[in-house]
């Protein structure tokens, strides 16, 4: 499968800054750098000189051209690679969650996981050390959410917005109110650390899988394990596909089917029928060259996204999930984070540089907008809520 190059665009993370300096007659003029990149082309390292000229007035020089829609919004152009008036947006909202170290050798906060809810129109935060908080972007009023002494690697909103799913390296799932922080359901049964969660349906019953190679089926009102589904490898990312897309997939009839994939870290992507009487696999594709590290799935195109390794993300469809329709690659950063927002992809990568693709009908695949704002540090969770929210390793989040 051929890999498509995709460009990018890198500008100076603090340039807002440099705006408002400028406005407020702080300096009177000052340079931006701008860097365009494409695999296999010559990249361009641009400036702007914002200044104060009865207002603000932007000179790009060295290959960039750079206009100003709003405070937050930039379009950029780069001719030599072909990149033509590229919306590029900063945050119209940063949040640091609370957190205060538990001793001096306490990691400082990264952003492992992140929900939004719109019920609630709050956030759900998972982080190391156990740390899961409840955030309300409007007064920054924050709920912290206590149990967990592990990292905390997934978190998600029933759909009632009034309680969260969290799973942790601590071997344990835990159900939370994200209205008095009480703890009534812990679920064990995992071996190993819990890398991802699904909730099906209104939450009667969740999903999980973990790096102990299994798939587990729960019942939240009982606090117990209903099946569980074996993998020779750990599970790092989970896809959950219901209904018609799931009977194509093998799983029975519409009404209610589910399937669970199961993604491992040596490409391959394992399907299980959770109706079904066997615990076998209806499908395994074969193994990727590089090591998968995420994956999402989107019921608006049936399709299957993996990120991996090496930078490349992979496209498969329902209808043959043995081998990618498309594989596109921006740079060699592994691909951390990926989350569908209807037909587009959001993609987070361990050098920072958030964006969102285009998927077209026939899997085309460009770049529609560049998330600025970021140092070279990871991007590792997505949320899409009152517009689409990013956190990593640096512990902020920000809002686009």
């Amino acid at each position: 499968m051929q890999v498509k190059s995709l460009s990018y665009i890198d500008i100076q993370h603090d340039a807002l800054a440099v705006f408002d300096d400028v406005e407020q007659g702080i300096v009177l003029r000052e340079d931006v750098w701008v860097s365009a990149y494409q695999v296999g082309q010559p990249s361009v390292h641009g400036k702007m000189r914002v200044s104060l000229d009865g207002g603000v007035s932007i000179e790009c020089r060295e290959g960039v051209q750079v206009g100003r829609e709003s405070k937050a919004n930039l379009r950029i152009s780069v001719p030599a690679l072909q990149i033509a008036s590229r919306p590029v947006h900063f945050p119209r909202q940063t949040l640091v969650p609370p957190y205060t170290k538990a001793s001096a050798v306490s990691p400082e906060l990264s952003i492992n996981a992140l929900d939004y809810s719109a019920r609630a129109r709050k956030l759900v935060v998972a982080g190391p050390d156990g740390y899961v908080v409840i955030l309300d972007p409007a007064t920054s009023d924050a709920l912290q959410l206590q149990g967990h002494v592990g990292d905390v690697l997934d978190a998600k909103w029933f759909p009632s917005g009034e309680v969260v799913l969290t799973a942790s390296a601590d071997m344990s799932l835990r159900i939370f109110s994200a209205v008095t922080g009480i703890n009534p359901r812990v679920l064990r049964g995992h071996s190993r650390a819990i890398t991802a969660t699904h909730i099906l349906g209104v939450g009667r019953q969740v999903l999980s899988a973990g790096k102990d190679g299994s798939v587990r089926l729960w019942n939240v009102g009982a606090g117990t394990e209903e099946r569980a589904w074996r993998l020779k490898l750990p599970v790092d990312a989970l896809a959950v596909v219901e209904g018609e897309q799931a009977a194509t997939l093998g799983a029975g009839g519409a009404d209610g089917a589910v399937v669970a994939i199961a993604a491992t870290a040596d490409g391959s992507l394992t399907g299980f029928a959770l109706g079904a009487e066997s615990e076998e696999p209806l499908f395994t594709t074969p193994p990727t060259d590089s090591k998968l590290v995420c994956a999402a799935y989107s019921p608006t195109l049936g399709v299957v996204a993996t990120g991996h390794a090496d930078g490349n993300i992979a496209l498969r469809r329902l209808s043959d999930l043995s081998e990618p329709a498309a594989v596109v690659r921006r740079n060699e950063a592994s691909v951390y984070s990926l989350a569908f927002d209807r037909s587009s992809l959001l993609v987070g990568t361990a050098s920072g540089l958030p964006a969102r693709l285009a998927i077209s009908d026939t899997l085309d695949i460009e770049v529609a907008e560049e998330y600025a704002g970021w140092e070279a540090v990871g991007v590792e969770a997505w949320a899409v809520g009152d517009g689409v929210w990013c956190g990593g390793a640096d512990g902020v989040l920000r809002r686009y």
